[in-house]
């Protein structure tokens, strides 16, 4: 996050927020219904003693949460990510270095792709002492893992749970596989997985036990990750070359619940391994032969698609959180040109040339049909859509702001401007305009 907007939220924390009236949060009790909107937010005092670990769970339903924890001295100690979806959970821990008051804040999320209103939940678990003992000793165990740069400890744990299963009777047995030997002993990196993306026990449960021949295939492959170091360096020293700001994360390798290749945190890259690392030869019998199938069907080398990906994610941790306040409200192409823009600059980054077939024999009808929604909230019939478009393949958007972003970088006089004003874009129907991609003639 840029240090202006950081600034910002400080001010706003201290001095609007804290100058409401605080209502008492009670430890390990829900609270159902709160009203969250451009007028509605909220701020509870809680009670927290040092020494203790707090699960801190919000529910957010329709409507993207901002949560920000500070200390009595109105220092913020845990801030939300920008949060990629409207319902679901997020989810972080804090262990107090004093006991004292602290203040939650909960408020609706400002930022254009966010809907006007909608309610949370909240729910924060005090852990006991025999779980912070368990907890103490999984850390010290995760001490040096949790200091490199690439983590991939957690693959072994997914795989010890997963054999772990023969040992189960009941579904319930087998949940606690997954909870105890995976998700209870994950690495930092995890840790952001679970909670941005609401990985559950029992959702692995139900997906090793829809997918054996999948799972049994792809086993072989996971662990293949551990040879990717030096690949992944050499993403950061291209990155680094081609845009002198660029700050590396932190890359986190874990197994997900099928439900991204990759994604980011504060302080992570985050990669699906499940999916990232399932090629051609995977056994994808028990899939439907659909979009969402496509996905596992890769037919690039492993460490290729490794690459790939993750210069992906990487220009999506280099990326303004928020768009130009000043700029037109047109949310559709705002999302499609960062994440096309994060297609084209993992082209550049990686080498690897981006290629769809159907985008480019129908480029002429893909924009046309876009620009019909172009402005539109609602961005189902282009992106993320791999579980449910049918007549034609997942995910156009993508396709649409990468060539946008190749156009402007191809008029550009100045290449290496040209990649800062990619990343750093903002105003997206301004950079449509700069980019002359409209004006171009496409077959």
């Amino acid at each position: 996050m840029k240090k202006s907007i950081i600034f910002f939220l400080t001010l706003f924390v201290s001095h609007s927020v804290f100058s409401q009236s605080s209502k008492t949060l009670e430890l390990n009790k829900e609270y159902k219904d709160i009203l969250l909107s451009k007028t509605e937010s909220h701020v509870f005092k809680l009670t927290l003693n040092k020494g203790g670990v707090y699960q801190f769970s919000i529910l957010q339903q329709g409507v993207a949460a901002h949560i920000v924890l500070s200390d009595a001295d109105k220092k913020q100690v845990f801030e939300s990510d920008t949060p990629d979806d409207i319902d679901g959970y997020e989810k972080f821990e804090y262990n107090p270095a004093s006991s004292g008051i602290f203040y939650l804040t909960i408020e609706r999320f400002d930022d254009v792709q966010n809907t006007e209103s909608g309610k949370a939940t909240i729910f924060v678990k005090s852990l006991s002492n025999t779980e912070i003992i368990l907890r103490q000793k999984i850390k010290k165990e995760l001490l040096i893992e949790n200091q490199k740069k690439i983590l991939t400890a957690d693959i072994d744990h997914f795989w010890e749970a997963f054999d772990n299963l023969k040992n189960c009777k009941t579904f319930g047995d087998s949940a606690n596989s997954f909870q105890q030997l995976y998700l209870d002993r994950a690495t930092d990196g995890l840790i952001d997985f679970i909670r941005i993306r609401d990985f559950q026990a029992e959702k692995y449960i139900k997906l090793v036990s829809k997918y054996p021949k999948f799972y049994k295939s792809l086993r072989k492959n996971t662990f293949e990750v551990k040879k990717s170091e030096q690949t992944i360096e050499n993403v950061f020293l291209k990155f680094k070359e081609i845009y002198p700001n660029f700050k590396p994360f932190k890359v986190c390798f874990a197994m997900g619940i099928m439900n991204t290749g990759g994604t980011i945190s504060n302080n992570f890259v985050l990669i699906g391994t499940e999916i990232t690392t399932s090629t051609k030869e995977m056994d994808l019998s028990e899939f439907e032969d659909n979009e969402y199938r496509k996905i596992f069907e890769g037919t690039e080398d492993l460490q290729t698609k490794i690459k790939s990906l993750v210069a992906h994610e990487c220009v999506h941790t280099q990326q303004p959180k928020s768009i130009d306040p000043n700029s037109i409200k047109c949310e559709l192409l705002y999302r499609t040109l960062r994440e096309g823009a994060a297609d084209f600059i993992a082209e550049l980054v990686s080498g690897n040339e981006k290629i769809n077939e159907y985008g480019s024999k129908n480029e002429k009808q893909i924009w046309t049909d876009f620009k019909n929604e172009i402005c539109n909230e609602n961005s189902n019939n282009w992106l993320y859509n791999s579980s449910f478009i049918k007549g034609k393949p997942a995910d156009l958007g993508y396709f649409v702001g990468y060539k946008i972003a190749k156009e402007y970088y191809k008029n550009a006089l100045d290449k290496k401007q040209a990649v800062n004003d990619i990343i750093e874009m903002t105003n997206p129907l301004r950079f449509l305009e700069l980019s002359r991609y409209d004006q171009r003639e496409k077959e």
